[in-house]
């Protein structure tokens, strides 16, 4: 490459740099990865962003699934529309800084039918930029029982979760509740679950089998309950005798 060619490539270089330094930036995105339906708990959904001294025409904007929820066009007041139109307290402040004051969302009762993929997407005249994050709204369970039932040479436990949302994770195990490591899993021989669509929530069981042969009087029979991606686990212990 020619020094007039190397030249042009640095130059090239250094003002690729120089815009992107000065371009719009989102710092980061902060959204709850879980939360509980209908808790009469507001959450807030922050936008971190830089913009440059001489930006204008800003916007800030909330998506839900793609669906505009949430508007901020300077120096008017937000606004929320869609699935959250009546759902944002518009009247919060995230800073003092008239460019990003409402950059923010504040949700005040989050419920199952607004969980999804929340994006940010902030644009001026000149740039834009975006980021998206995952919200799941889940709702426990009404009910967690375990029942045993016994032929000649197996006995089967049925663990039932009723109500709940998202879809769960069932697991049936035997040995001490709180030591991991002796615990054993029971064969899974049947499970089914169901989505009632009118609540959008979720029934499920499992049925898992032993040998009565192999199995002790007074052993203690563990369903877990799990629902992914939000930390939720719930026990129910069963303390198995034959009659």
């Amino acid at each position: 490459m020619s020094k007039l060619g190397s030249y042009k490539w640095v130059s090239y270089c250094l003002y690729w740099m120089y815009t992107r330094s000065l371009a719009i930036e989102i710092n980061y995105v902060k959204v709850p990865n879980a939360v509980k339906n209908d808790s009469n708990r507001a959450v807030v959904l922050d936008c971190n962003y830089s913009i440059r001294p001489d930006d204008t025409e800003l916007v800030v904007q909330w998506y839900l699934n793609e669906d505009l929820v949430y508007q901020w066009i300077p120096p008017n007041k937000p606004q929320s529309l869609g699935l959250l139109k009546d759902g944002v307290d518009l009247a919060y402040r995230a800073t003092d800084d008239p460019n990003t004051v409402y950059r923010a969302m504040k949700i005040m009762n989050p419920t199952t039918n607004i969980a999804g993929e929340y994006k940010c997407l902030v644009s001026t005249l000149g740039d834009h930029d975006s980021r998206m994050k995952n919200m799941i709204v889940f709702e426990p369970e009404t009910q967690l029982t375990i029942k045993k039932s016994m032929d000649d040479k197996y006995v089967n436990f049925t663990c039932l979760a009723n109500d709940l949302y998202p879809s769960p994770k069932l697991l049936l195990y035997k040995g001490a509740k709180n030591d991991f490591h002796s615990r054993m899993r029971l064969s899974i021989t049947e499970w089914d679950i169901k989505r009632n669509p009118d609540n959008r929530k979720y029934t499920m069981f499992i049925v898992g089998t032993n040998k009565i042969s192999e199995l002790d009087p007074g052993t203690l029979i563990h369903c877990e309950l799990k629902i992914p991606g939000t930390g939720y686990v719930k026990l129910k212990s069963f303390l198995y005798y034959p009659q």
